[in-house]
């Protein structure tokens, strides 16, 4: 009986083994909405390093507030990197749409008057313009005016120098150029208890801007009268850090907080409108929002409908906006120019 002999195969030397792909690893994305608006999406299964947007919207008498994990842009962008349960949270707003019973508007102009512009406005029997010129007169005006392409019309230009311009020329540890509201301003600029306010501007801040890793004030709403009157409510200011930021910054009485913050360097370069609306009151409410003027995107956005906007014995708030920065790190700071248009500011009811 003959025998069958069994063969060994192998595979051609020509021929590399089969190599196991990777299985990409997906990732379960929730998107809610509470109370008072809806989202864009839902959410999904998604792979690693995916980048989402979701946009938030609310109903009639909401306001978006924050999204659940701390985020207030909207729309918001987020990197999946592990599992993602995010709600968009809305508050209500007893008033949506107030009518504006008064209105203060400044405009920059052509005329190459600004300063006499800015008063004539603001204070036309006073001076709400604090500039360095004193000690810098060779430079000329550190406010003048522009034509921008970009909005179309004239803006104001502030300028700002490590060298030589110290803080109304009798301090040296700060540095200022701004414009306000005072004792000497129209009756509609100032703000008062029981008063809403909208105020609003744009602005823009240069390629390159440099923040002091101390303080970089560019916007103030500042309450006159009273023990607590040398610390400003409000603040708007940019900070040195990894990253740069803009914080918004809170003082009931002596202390300030950081209310928010967000990354400096989405605003860097654009035309930023601004819009803060404020109830003067111990059971006040307060909102401000940064949108891009190109894009229409909101960068930054706070709203809080319980906080107190009124200090003991204040007389009224006035708002402060311009350059106001720190010269303690000078190493960390340039010669700068900060461009604003299109500021007003509301009564409503």
């Amino acid at each position: 009986m003959m025998g069958w002999a069994v063969m060994a195969c192998s595979s051609s030397p020509d021929e590399a083994p089969p190599v196991e792909q990777p299985q990409q690893r997906l990732f379960n994305v929730v998107f809610s909405a509470g109370e008072g608006g809806g989202i864009s999406s839902s959410g999904g299964n998604y792979q690693q390093g995916d980048v989402i947007s979701v946009s938030a919207t609310p109903q009639e008498n909401y306001a978006f507030s924050s999204w659940s994990n701390g985020a207030t842009q909207n729309p918001l962008q987020i990197t999946v990197n592990g599992e993602i349960n995010i709600t968009a949270n809305f508050i209500r707003v007893e008033n949506p749409n107030p009518t504006v019973v008064s209105s203060v508007i400044l405009q920059a102009n052509s005329e190459g008057n600004t300063y006499e512009h800015i008063t004539s406005v603001l204070a036309p029997s006073g001076n709400p313009v604090e500039v360095p010129d004193c000690n810098h007169a060779d430079f000329g005006p550190h406010i003048d005016t522009l034509f921008d392409d970009a909005l179309g019309k004239h803006v104001f230009r502030f300028y700002i120098h490590v060298e030589p311009d110290n803080d109304r020329c009798i301090n040296f540890d700060r540095q200022r150029n701004e414009i306000k509201t005072y004792d000497k301003s129209p009756e509609e600029t100032l703000g008062r208890a029981g008063e809403i306010v909208r105020y609003r501007w744009k602005f823009k801040l240069s390629e390159g801007f440099q923040s002091s890793p101390k303080f970089t004030h560019i916007h103030q709403l500042k309450s006159v009268g009273g023990e607590y009157e040398s610390m400003p409510m409000y603040t708007l200011t940019t900070r040195k850090g990894n990253p740069d930021k803009l914080e918004l910054r809170y003082a009931e009485t002596t202390n300030q907080i950081t209310l928010s913050e967000t990354p400096l360097s989405p605003l860097i370069d654009q035309w930023i409108e601004a819009t803060e609306t404020i109830l003067y009151a111990t059971e006040g409410s307060y909102l401000i929002e940064l949108k891009n003027v190109a894009t229409e995107e909101i960068l930054f956005r706070y709203q809080s409908e319980n906080i107190i906007n009124w200090r003991p014995e204040a007389s009224f708030v006035r708002p402060k906006w311009g350059i106001y920065r720190s010269l303690v790190y000078p190493e960390d700071l340039r010669d700068e120019s900060l461009l604003f248009a299109d500021f007003s500011i509301e009564e409503m009811q």
